[in-house]
C-alpha cells in the first residue's frame, strides 16, 4: 500500500539517529490503518523493531491504533513535511478517534511514547513526497 511505503525508510532513519534514541525506551506495538490496510510497527527499547503488513480486523483489537483515509495520510505526511501539521496528538485533539486504544491504560502508554511515535512518523514525512 502506498499510503505506508514511507515506514521501512523510517524505520532505517530512526534506527541510525542518536536522537531518536535520547527520546527514550519505546515499549509498545502501535498499529497504523489507511481504509483496508493496516501496518504493525514494534517500538522496543531504543529501536523500531519491526514494520510489518497487518490484517485491518486484528489490528483493530490492538492496545493503540492510528487510523486515517488515504488522503487524510497523504495531506498529514505533506503538510509535516513543511512544518504546518500539529503533532498526532493535536491532531486527535481536533479531529478525535485519530488514535484509538482499547482502554486509558493504552492511552497513557501511547502519551508516553508519542515523541518517539511522532519522530518515526516525521522520519517518514521528510522521505514522502519526493
Amino acid at each position: 500500500m502506498a499510503v505506508f511505503d514511507w515506514m521501512q525508510g523510517a524505520r532505517r532513519k530512526a534506527n541510525k539517529d542518536p536522537a531518536f534514541r535520547a527520546l527514550g525506551s519505546a515499549d509498545a506495538t502501535v498499529c497504523f490503518q489507511s481504509g483496508k490496510h493496516g501496518r504493525r510497527v514494534v517500538f522496543q527499547d531504543f529501536q523500531v523493531n519491526s514494520v510489518a503488513e497487518a490484517d485491518v480486523n486484528d489490528i483493530k483489537d490492538g492496545d493503540i491504533l492510528i487510523a486515517m483515509s488515504t488522503r487524510e495520510w497523504n495531506s498529514y505526511l505533506y503538510r509535516r513535511r513543511l512544518g504546518r501539521a500539529p503533532s498526532l496528538l493535536g491532531l486527535d485533539a481536533e479531529k478525535r478517534d485519530v488514535i484509538q486504544t482499547k482502554d486509558s491504560i493504552a492511552r497513557l502508554q501511547f502519551e508516553r511514547i508519542s515523541r518517539s511515535v511522532q519522530a518515526f512518523v516525521d522520519y517518514g514525512a521528510s522521505a514522502s513526497g519526493r
